[in-house]
Formats: C-alpha cells, sequence, structure tokens
C-alpha cells in the first residue's frame, strides 16, 4: 500500500519525538545526594566562630578574649592583635584562624602567640615594631609606651592603624598615663582598645588616656573573666561602675564600624565576652 506523501511526511516527522518520549519517560532518577559526613557537620556547626568576613559597611571588629582584637576591613585585609597563648588564660582560641598581618604589644605569653595564627602572616613584634611600618599596603605606626615605674614591666609597643577610615589604638600593657611625646606619636584615634583590666591605671586615668586620643568608642579588653586563669586583674563592672560616659552592651562578640557610624559623643562598647 503506497502512504499519500503528506502522512509519510507527518508520520517521519513524529517519531523522533516519540522515541524522545520514550527515552524521557524511562530514564533512570538522579542519584541521591550523599549523606553529611560528621566533618561538614562539625563545620556547620563551628560557623558562628569562623573568621569575619568582609562587610561592605565598614571594618569588623571581632574580640576573642583578653588583649586578643581581629580586624578586617572592607577590602578583605586582616589584622591580628596580640593572639594569646594557651598557658596563661584558658580562651579557646579560634580554629585555622589565618591573617595578614600579626601585631604583638609585648612578649608575655597571654599576648604574643603569633605562631598560633595561620596563612603565614607578616609578624611585627613589640620594639621590632616601633616607628612607622606598612603591612599588605597598610600603614600603621608603632608606639614605645613608657615602661613600668616599678621597673617589673618590660617594654611595650602601642600601635595606631587606620582600616576603613577609621582609626585604631591598641595600649597593649599600658602602665602609665600618656606622655606628651606618646600623645603626639599617637594623633587622634576614632576607636581605642581600653585595657581595663590593668591595675597600672585608674579608671578615671583610662578614661583619659581615651579623651587624650580624641576617642568616639572606647572597646574595653583585657579584663577579669572565668577564663582569666589566676591574672591579677580589674573586672569590667569595677570599671563600668566608675565610668561617667555611656555604655552601649553589644549581644555579639564582634561590630562593624565606620566613620558615618561613629557616636557623636563618646561611647563605651562592651563586646559579649567569648
Amino acid at each position: 500500500m503506497r502512504l499519500h506523501p503528506v502522512v509519510l511526511f507527518l508520520l517521519l516527522g513524529l517519531c523522533p519525538v516519540l522515541g524522545q518520549t520514550s527515552y524521557e519517560t524511562n530514564k533512570p532518577p538522579p542519584p541521591r545526594a550523599l549523606p553529611v559526613s560528621p566533618a561538614e557537620l562539625n563545620a556547620a556547626a563551628a560557623a558562628d566562630s569562623a573568621p569575619p568576613t568582609p562587610s561592605a559597611g565598614g571594618v569588623t571588629v571581632r574580640w576573642y578574649g583578653h588583649g586578643f582584637v581581629y580586624l578586617t576591613s572592607s577590602a578583605g585585609i586582616r589584622a591580628a592583635i596580640d593572639p594569646f597563648g594557651p598557658e596563661t588564660v584558658h580562651y579557646k582560641f579560634p580554629d585555622h584562624l589565618s591573617a595578614d598581618f600579626v601585631l604583638v604589644s609585648h612578649e608575655s605569653e597571654d599576648h604574643c602567640a603569633a605562631d598560633l595564627i595561620f596563612g603565614n602572616p607578616l609578624i611585627f613584634r613589640s620594639v621590632m615594631a616601633v616607628g612607622l611600618q606598612r603591612a599588605n599596603g597598610i600603614p600603621f605606626y608603632g608606639i614605645a609606651l613608657q615602661k613600668d615605674a616599678s621597673g617589673q614591666g618590660g617594654a611595650n609597643t602601642a600601635f595606631k592603624l587606620s582600616f576603613d577610615g577609621v582609626s585604631f589604638a591598641y595600649l597593649g600593657q599600658i602602665s602609665g598615663s600618656l606622655l606628651a611625646q606618646e600623645k603626639v606619636q599617637f594623633g587622634h584615634a576614632d576607636v581605642v582598645f581600653l585595657p581595663v583590666g590593668l591595675t597600672t591605671l585608674t579608671v578615671a586615668e583610662f578614661n583619659q588616656v581615651a579623651a587624650d586620643l580624641g576617642a568616639k568608642i572606647i572597646i574595653p579588653i583585657n579584663y577579669k573573666t572565668d577564663q582569666s586563669g589566676s591574672l591579677s586583674l580589674r573586672g569590667l563592672d569595677e570599671y563600668l561602675d566608675a565610668t561617667k560616659l555611656p555604655v552601649r552592651k553589644l549581644n555579639f562578640d564582634q561590630v562593624v564600624l565606620s566613620r558615618g557610624t561613629l557616636p557623636e559623643t563618646t561611647t563605651v562598647y562592651v563586646l559579649k565576652s567569648p
């Protein structure tokens, strides 16, 4: 039987479609996802302890406990300051924490564990960091502060650096009010990390240091907690009860700061203890 050319054309055109439909119908289902490994679960559980990611809103400031401060610029440059060692204090050191550079104010074990930082960072230690320095394109200044008048303390280098237009002052193991030449070297600082637990200065003297630097934000660090071991430090409440400055208590151990968010009057920002 001969088919009409039109009918034959239609049948030939349908065959590929029919074949394709049959193939799709018999196609095996996609493979099931593999179960999540214990390592992946642990990584997810630890996500909130991961290092801060860059914020387009400014510089991220994180406090890991004691004197350990970690700054991340909006471009992703990371600075670790005074990472603590495991022998003196009992805060948990963050796992596999990387940084681009590390600043060490003095060589006490609870402030100088730069070797625990990953990422092959540049390390600037105490007296070797005095003067104008530069790391990853970030200029900073190391200031040799006066030694303890009792002669018991060692060398201490404070730091002044700027991220995203916000200037920071880190005082290390400060042992007295700022001398005239030290004030000149510091200049102005928007944010001061104030080691309020040290008993070398009174609360009023600490606040005067912050005022000398023109600070808009004071972040208390290096004070007594249940993780401070046997160190003789002042408690945070002792500082807060005696200060006359406004206090803002945060529910996190980190905060994002920018020039546009600096308070008009000097304010104490209390980060949550790790």
